[in-house]
């Protein structure tokens, strides 16, 4: 189980690199559009992260519930987002993706 547990780990990293980097290519392009590797990314990041709850909690180690349903509704977010702007292709989806992973991130960081 602790094997899954840390291949789970590095998907959920894989899917954060992937997120951040297909927002900062599009910035860096100055297309700012939702790509479909953003959007695949973002299911990967609520996925992997759901599984690591569900492992985490199997295992019996430590999971801070208030926490985890933080970063669930703004991994759900961050899908809903996406998709909304590979569809519609608004600017407030592009910059709603970014702004909404950052925070993610903040959470997972900085809230022990």
């Amino acid at each position: 189980m602790e094997t899954l547990r840390l291949v789970l780990v590095f998907l959920h990293f894989v899917g954060f690199s992937a997120l951040l980097g297909g927002f900062l290519r599009e910035m860096r392009l100055r297309t700012m559009l939702v790509g479909a590797p953003v959007v695949i990314a973002a299911v990967a990041q609520f996925v992997t992260g759901a599984l690591l709850i569900w492992i985490r909690t199997t295992m019996d180690m430590s999971v801070s519930g208030p926490k985890m349903a933080v970063k669930a509704g703004l991994a759900l977010a961050i899908v809903l987002v996406a998709v909304a702007g590979t569809r519609v292709r608004p600017p407030w989806a592009f910059y709603g993706v970014g702004a909404l992973a950052a925070l993610a991130t903040a959470v997972a960081v900085f809230w022990n």
